[in-house]
Order: structure tokens, then sequence, then C-alpha cells
């Protein structure tokens, strides 16, 4: 299959299949669709928490001036091969046809090996064990006894590191706080509907009230949302992500030695419409509303790293270690 290059998250650049990721979704009941997306709000959820600063040095209360600075900052979260197949167990309505009628029916799913959004190109399969009744001409009691082994799809982006790239922009200082801002206007990609990304923040200098700390020291929040609607318009991907951090930084010469420890969440919001797969193989004529929340893995993590300043620019990078480890490298220009 042809492959394309289409925007996966806001300036994320990626191979991948030609194929509608709504479309997919629409195959399978949702409990699939959370395990195929869990590694998805994992590792792009980290991902989305990096790159905040390089230097916790900001100016007082007293000596407020206005900068702005604008950098590039990439990130890349690494992929554990536990985050590529998953396998599970669980109960979902299919279609049953008998007699030139169609039914719902409950059944039993099962998913060995499945490969998950960041798998391998190859399709899952799921066995699918109907053990019900239905009732035929709202009289005839007729029970359904049926294995079936249903095709559905593979992953998305084979890969081992996951990256992100957003501009960013820094604001300050007025009274020792800063203002952060992340965003991308709105993006149709092709056949595949339209992205949205901002994301804002803000830090505070604390060391100009510990003046007898050998550091610079300030604290920040910041919070993120991207969005994805399928061709129709209607959003199906809503991703948010929060955190909140105490950055530690020391000069030596033009570079910077910082780091930071950090609270952090992320959350995917996922809306589609299941259609089940009918005995015929055909699609069934049922759409079943599929709504659900899952959380990113990354609770806690600390970070370390070092930017080079030379005249107005600058460059940074650092390393994450969290359940979903990251790094991340910038490039910046203090504008005035």
């Amino acid at each position: 299959m042809k492959k394309i290059l289409i925007l996966l998250l806001p300036a994320i650049i990626v191979n991948i299949q030609a194929q509608d990721l709504s479309s997919n979704l629409s195959m399978v009941a949702g409990q699939y669709a959370q395990s195929y997306l869990q590694p998805f709000i994992d590792v792009y959820g980290a991902g989305m928490n990096s790159g905040f600063f390089h230097s916790a040095r900001m100016y007082s209360n007293e000596d407020s001036k206005f900068n702005v600075s604008f950098s590039i900052q990439s990130m890349g979260s690494f992929v554990p091969s536990s985050e590529k197949y998953f396998s599970a167990m669980y109960y979902a309505a299919t279609a049953y046809d008998t007699l030139g009628q169609e039914y719902i029916v409950n059944a039993k799913a099962t998913v060995n090996n499945a490969p998950t959004i960041f798998g391998s190109k190859t399709k899952g399969t799921v066995t699918t064990e109907m053990n019900d009744t239905v009732i035929v001409g709202g009289v005839f009691y007729y029970p359904v006894h049926q294995t079936r082994v249903n095709k559905t799809f593979g992953g998305l982006v084979s890969t081992d590191v996951a990256p992100l790239l957003v501009p960013q922009l820094n604001i300050g200082t007025l009274f020792g706080t800063e203002m952060f801002l992340r965003w991308i206007p709105p993006i149709r990609i092709g056949g595949y509907g339209t992205t949205n990304f901002f994301g804002v923040g803000v830090r505070h200098n604390f060391s100009q009230y510990l003046t007898a700390i050998p550091f610079n020291l300030a604290g920040g929040f910041y919070y993120q949302n991207f969005t994805m609607d399928d061709t129709t318009g209607k959003q199906f991907i809503g991703v948010s992500a929060i955190a909140a951090n105490l950055q530690f930084s020391k000069s030596i010469g033009l570079f910077e030695l910082y780091a930071a420890l950090q609270y952090e969440a992320s959350n995917l919001n996922v809306s589609y419409q299941y259609v089940p797969s009918s005995g015929s193989g055909q699609n069934s004529n049922y759409r079943i509303n599929v709504n659900f929340n899952i959380k990113g893995k990354n609770t806690y993590r600390i970070l370390a790293g070092a930017s080079y300043t030379l005249g107005a620019f600058y460059l940074n990078t650092d390393v994450n270690i969290s359940a979903i480890s990251a790094f991340t490298f910038g490039i910046g220009y203090n504008i005035f």
C-alpha cells in the first residue's frame, strides 16, 4: 500500500500507511481500541510534557524586564517493546445473520499478540465466540453458537522512538513571572481530517525570595491540548496534558546546567461509532457509539540537561527519566 506523509500530531511528520485511523477504529469494540491506543497516550503524553525550559534563571520583581524568546523544541519518547503488542479478552456486541435477518448478540472476544498503534503492519486477529439466543419473528427462540475469526488492522507507526516537534514562545518577565505558549494553527490533512494544537503555561522566579541559595530556582505549570477531527468535522481524538515542576539551574560560563522534578498527567478521549461485522462478512447495519478515556502512564519524572548560549542564540538538551522516558533537543533565539 502506498505510503504518504501526514501530520499525526502537531509538527510530527511520520510515514504511515494510507489509511484512516477513524475508519480503522470503527471495525473494533471499545476494549480493543483502548488497548490499541494506550501506547499513543503513554508515549505522546510523555513527549508533550517535555521541553518546557532550558534555564531556571529569571528576572525578579525588582528588575522586571520585557523579554521574548522563540524556540523549536524536538522531543523523542522511547517506545518499549511492551507497548507494541497486546492481548486481551472481553465481551462485546456482534452481528449475527439468520433467515435473512440481522441480530445483535453478546460474544466473547479474544485477542492474542495484536499490534498496537506502534506495532507492526501485520493485521491483528479477533476470535469471537457467540453463545446467545435471538428471538426470530418475535416468538421463536433461536440458539446461536458460532465462532468467528476476523482480521482487524495493523499498527500505524512502527518505531522505537516517537518524535514530537513544537514551536515555543516565552514572554516575560513581569514581577518575576513568565508566560509560555505553544500553538499550531488548524491543519487539514487531505482525507484524514483536521488537527488542532495549543499549549499555555506560566512559571515564577522563586530564587528571588531565597537569595542565599547558590542556584536558580523556579516553578512552572503547563497545560496543552491536541484534537483530531475526522473527515466529517467530528472530533474523535482529544489529548490533554498538564505538568507542574520545580526547576533548578546553575550557570558555568556560557553553559547552564539545569534539572527539574515534575508531576504530570495526560489523558486521551476517543469517540467513534463501532460497526459490528456480520456473519456474511459485510458490515452490519447497526452502529454502536463508543466513548472512552484512558490515562498516560507518566506521573512523575526527573530530568537533567544543559544549555549553551552564544549571543542571542541558545541550544539545549536534556534526558527525562519516567515510566516512559524521553529526551529533548531545542534551538532558540532571544528576540529581545
